[in-house]
This record gives C-alpha cells, structure tokens and sequence, in this order.
C-alpha cells in the first residue's frame, strides 16, 4: 500500500516536471516565450495563453478556482478585448485594455443579460460620462469623470424616471449649486456646496417643492445659524444610491 502511494506520489512529479519542461518556458534574457499556465491553490487551471518575447498575444482563457470559465481575452498588440463571464456562463462585462490599463467604454450586464453600466477609461483613469442602471434598464445614474476625478454634472434618478439629485463635481467634489427632489418630481431641499461641503444657505421645501419650511445656514460644512442645535430629520439624498440597490444581481467588477 505504502509503495503504491510512493509510485503514484512519483508518476505526478514526473507529470509535472514534463509539463514545466514543456509549458512556462522563458528564453536567455528571462522573457516568458510560447505557452504558460498557471494554476490556483486548489490545482485547478488559473490561466492559459501564449507569450512572445514577454507579451501576450492571441487568446487567454482565465477559469475561476472552481473551474468556470472566467474570463477571456484577445490580444493584438498592446491592447487587449477582454469579456467576462459569470460562473453561470453569462457574459458580466466587456471592455478592453491597452497596455494592461482599462480604457474606451466597459459595459456591465446582469445575470439576466440586462446591461447595469457603462464606464469610459482613459488608459486606466476613470474619463468622461459614466451611467448606471436599474434591473429595468431605467437609468439610475449619470456622472462624468476626467483624470480619475469626478467632474461634472451628476444626477441620480428614482426608478420612475423622476430626477433625485442633481448638482456638480469639480475635481473630485461637489461644488455650487444642488438640489435633490421627491420620487413625485418635488424640490425637497436646495443648497450650495464649497469644496466637497456645505456652504452659505439651505432650504428644505413642503410636499408642494415650493413652501420653505426651514432654512439652514452653512459656512464650510459647519452649521451656523441660531437653529444650529435643534434635531431636523435630513433627506440625506447626498449620499449615493446605495451599490446593493443598483448592482443587486451583479457579480464583483
């Protein structure tokens, strides 16, 4: 019993010393050449593609650690069309890379195959006008970027198609003028934004989007009006929709 461990134990080191002999080759000057393979802890095949000179060129074919295939990606030259793939077999995204930088236009889909986003890059950099969307495919959000910063004009929606926020980015932050509003279309409140925080006034609004039922004054996101300590229920609609809400069904991007 223990000698037939021993020969099995010998059989798969001779089955990989083939394969490395055969796979993963480099040449003089240490430059990948020719197939490589990789595997996960597990043992399962990680990735599979061909080098020429440390480049990859032609198709690479990624497998999640359970053995689904996970990605795939074509290479010509320095760039590189890549979809990816649920663990079910449905495409998640696709988009390219130069140079190994994402860049030009990432779309994301649902399991169900509804599209979910749209990113631009600019050789890796976040560029230009990105948009999310509800399982429905009504837009939830549109924001642009430039240099990786947010810059811009951003509105989010409520799944009626009514806007909730909509305000500006300046790099990175909000800047002037904002106003957020009730899924029946409503002004709940409107205020100015300095640098990323709250500046000068802010009025919240009745059910009718035009009675002023409270005015709060801000001076570079501290409040400084006489109300300043009284307890007021805020909208909140500042903050994003949450990714839970706008992603459910998503695999990770």
């Amino acid at each position: 019993m223990i000698m037939r461990f021993l020969i099995t134990i010998l059989v798969v080191c001779l089955q990989l010393a083939a394969a490395a002999q055969e796979f993963n080759k480099t040449d003089a000057q240490g430059r990948k050449q020719g197939v490589w393979k990789k595997y996960h802890e597990n043992g399962n095949l990680r990735y599979t593609g061909t080098f020429k000179d440390d480049q990859p060129v032609g198709m690479f074919t990624y497998y999640y650690d359970t053995g689904e295939l996970q990605v795939e990606m074509k290479n010509t030259g320095k760039t590189a069309y890549s979809t990816v793939y649920y663990k079910t077999g449905e495409v998640q995204a696709k988009g390219k890379y130069i140079t190994q930088q994402k860049d030009s236009t990432w779309t994301y889909y649902d399991i169900d195959g509804n599209k979910r986003a749209i990113e631009t890059y600019s050789m890796g950099k976040k560029d230009k006008k990105w948009e999310t969307y509800f399982p429905d495919g009504t837009l939830a959000e549109e924001k642009v970027w430039k240099d990786d910063f947010e810059n811009g004009l951003w509105k989010q929606y409520f799944p009626n198609g009514k806007t909730k926020v909509i305000a500006t980015y300046e790099n990175g932050g909000l800047e002037g003028k904002a106003a957020y509003f009730r899924p029946d279309g409503t002004r709940g409140v409107s205020g100015n934004f300095y640098h990323g925080v709250r500046d000068g006034v802010w009025k919240y609004y009745e059910e009718d989007g035009q009675t002023v039922q409270k005015t709060e004054i801000y001076k570079n996101g501290q409040r400084v009006d006489k109300n300043k300590d009284e307890h007021v229920e805020d909208m909140n609609s500042e903050q994003p929709i949450p990714e839970d809400e706008i992603f459910d069904g998503m695999g990770p991007r």
